[in-house]
């Protein structure tokens, strides 16, 4: 006798006839319904009774194991080991050959129970997705679906994008309202989801030599979505809800934008936990990684130890991945827009690491000592008659167009430096230093001629005739390459007192330029940092360096320097933005940082007016040698952070102003 078949959930709603065909029936694939055709795992269970009401939901913590989703037994119990490269144990082993040894039947008898392994390795993942089917139940009970498809598609539209996960949001977006169309009446539908997308991420992604970017999509949207495709989404959200202040679909309140970025961070997080519990390492869920880390940036703030740990996640799982090997010479071939992302994964996490642990002060994780170079956009080879490995690098295709992709092979050229620079202010004690530092010189200059024109910003921003993105791409270029600049200058300073005119000059340049963003900001969009990135990396070290120069009175001004009249306008215009909140509000996650800086900085200005617009000299029984300067500051050139401002509001010259500053 047969066995009996259960239909699936929308044809036993529907009350019409199912084949049974997995992974979708017949029906729900031709109706185009077939992400959402979902089989329930006790059809035949009868429900039993619950004393409670029949609208009250249970929690994830107080379903019941008839409710839960049965707990899946891997393939395979044992940790995916991922790259392991030349020194590994295994790269000895495999030198052994299999003839030189003999296995018995009897090798594997004293293994233990394997169900007994794979069943205490499930359970936390079966807890994991019960809590991301709950938050994903509480987000969409909360606000429409369909309202935040086309509000990521509206922020798609202005032209910004997620850097990494281009090419997927839209799909990722158009997919979820196919995944979501109805809803099971039962209570635990989330569950049912949960479950279909936990199966799917189980799934390898297959790549064959032939295949493009819509064959490789294939295997994560439609009835195929994963927990990646789905974080995707919900890291799209967070970044409108960021970018969009208004949106009357789902928000009209502060509160209501809050609570939507809340819970899309929230549901983004456990998306990512859970596919990372799966051990399945693969491109989307390291693209996943990186947009998931830039979110808890915006979310937690770029100093937050959480932000931290999330790069030091990602920079991992690119090792995991072997990706910070050769990716062209990978076996078997991989197609080339595979390896385009690939190398766009790892530009941009190089990039990342090194401006966050410049902007912290901490060690790099990634050495290009230990990695292959690599960036995306190369030009064809038959364009390149370079000498060595970094001419090549540096050769641009002047077809190129204004992309994610060109703004991060730049960045990653500029973090190249910086690693340099790094180097060199670690140990500036070295009998080559200078030669060092004159060679980083040199690349930088070379690096920035042979950059197209069109990428270089010749003129103010205001007065740059490009769209919103291209001006600020223009914009992040242009203060990555003056960034390098500042920071191989920092590396001849002795102390942080003692700034000289050229440094002074850079400086000049930098806070100019993050002023110009600041005020054009509802004129420009994301290319891949954002404004408040460029305050706290770009703009504070160079107001800091301004100000010590001004302190310790040193009028050595070129003629290529800006006027100290508009030095000084620039200050105050920082100052005046952040008092009345146009860029960041009392518990915003950046706020502390940048309003330590803005007291200070508002100290030193009105200490300027008082004085009658002369630089305000220290008090006689404060002499300001060396020595006494040397004091106010930590050893560390590169700490522009929230103890820096501290010990330069403490300076004797900014004391003399006993009126209390007014609250930001």
């Amino acid at each position: 006798m047969a066995s009996r078949l259960a239909a699936c959930e929308a044809c036993r709603k529907s009350k019409v006839a199912c084949d049974h065909k997995r992974p979708a029936c017949t029906r729900c694939a031709s109706n185009e319904r077939a992400g959402i055709c979902i089989y329930r795992t006790t059809p035949f269970k009868r429900k039993r009774a619950e004393s409670a009401t029949p609208s009250a939901q249970p929690s994830p913590s107080r379903v019941s194991p008839a409710q839960a989703p049965p707990l899946f037994a891997r393939k395979n119990p044992y940790p995916n080991p991922g790259f392991l490269g030349s020194s590994s144990h295994v790269a000895i082993f495999n030198q052994i050959s299999p003839e030189t040894y003999h296995t018995s039947d009897n090798a594997h008898a004293s293994e233990p129970d394997m169900a007994t392994i794979m069943h205490s390795q499930v359970a936390g993942e079966n807890l994991l997705m019960i809590q991301g089917a709950d938050v994903l139940r509480q987000l969409l009970n909360t606000f429409p679906l369909a309202a935040m498809k086309d509000f990521v598609m509206f922020w798609l539209e202005t032209g910004a994008n997620m850097s990494l996960a281009e090419p997927f949001v839209e799909k990722c977006t158009e997919n979820m309202t196919r995944l979501f169309t109805s809803f099971s009446q039962e209570d635990n539908w989330h569950l049912a989801y949960a479950q279909r997308l936990t199966q799917n991420s189980r799934m390898p992604l297959e790549i064959r030599t032939t295949a493009d970017i819509s064959d490789f999509s294939a295997q994560f949207l439609d009835q195929n979505f994963r927990w990646e495709s789905l974080g995707i989404f919900l890291c799209a959200v967070s970044r409108a809800t960021i970018a969009i202040s208004f949106f009357p679909p789902l928000y009209k309140t502060e509160k209501d934008q809050f609570t939507l970025r809340k819970l899309s961070t929230s549901l983004s997080d456990l998306a990512l936990d859970i596919a990372l519990s799966l051990d399945c390492l693969n491109d989307l869920q390291l693209v996943l990684q990186y947009e998931n880390f830039i979110i808890h940036t915006h979310v937690d703030g770029d100093q937050s130890f959480h932000s931290w740990s999330r790069l030091g996640n990602v920079v991992s799982s690119m090792f995991a991945l072997g990706y910070h090997e050769n990716v062209e010479k990978s076996k078997p071939p991989i197609p080339n827009f595979l390896a385009e992302l690939r190398k766009t994964a790892w530009a941009i996490t190089y990039s990342a690491d090194k401006n966050v642990a410049i902007f912290l002060g901490r060690p790099p994780r990634m050495s290009k000592r230990f990695c292959h170079f690599q960036l995306p956009l190369n030009p064809p080879d038959s364009m390149i008659s370079a000498t060595n490995a970094w001419d090549r690098h540096t050769t641009w295709n002047e077809d190129t167009p204004f992309c994610y992709r060109a703004g991060i092979r730049w960045a990653a050229l500029c973090s190249a430096l910086k690693e340099d620079v790094l180097e060199l202010l670690r140990d500036r004690q070295r009998e080559n230093f200078n030669q060092k530092a004159s060679a980083v010189r040199e690349k930088a200059a070379v690096q920035w001629e042979k950059l197209p024109s069109k990428f270089k910003l010749s003129s103010t921003l205001k007065e740059c005739s490009a769209d919103a993105f291209k001006r600020d791409m223009l914009a992040s270029i242009r203060l990555d390459q003056l960034h390098v600049i500042f920071l191989l200058h920092l590396s001849f300073i002795d102390s942080l007192t003692e700034p000289d005119p050229t440094i002074i000059d850079v400086s000049d340049q930098m806070l100019g330029l993050v002023i110009e963003t600041i005020l054009l900001r509802d004129q420009l969009v994301f290319s891949g940092t954002s404004v408040i990135w460029k305050i706290a990396h770009y703009g504070l070290p160079a107001a800091g360096i301004i100000l010590l120069s001004m302190l310790k009175q040193s009028h050595t001004l070129t003629e290529a320097r800006t006027s100290r009249s508009k030095t000084l306008m620039n200050l105050g215009i920082f100052v005046a933005q952040v008092q009345v909140g146009s860029m960041v509000r009392r518990g915003d996650p950046n706020y502390a940082l940048i309003s330590k800086a803005t007291q200070t900085i508002e100290r030193f200005l009105d200490s300027v007016h008082r004085d009658g617009a002369h630089i305000p000299a220290p008090p006689p029984s404060h002499p300001v040698e060396n020595g006494e300067w040397d004091t106010f500051f930590s050893q560390d050139l590169c700490d522009f952070e929230t103890v820096f401002w501290d010990n330069l509001a403490d300076h004797p010259s900014l004391l003399a102003s006993d009126h209390a500053l007014p609250s930001i």
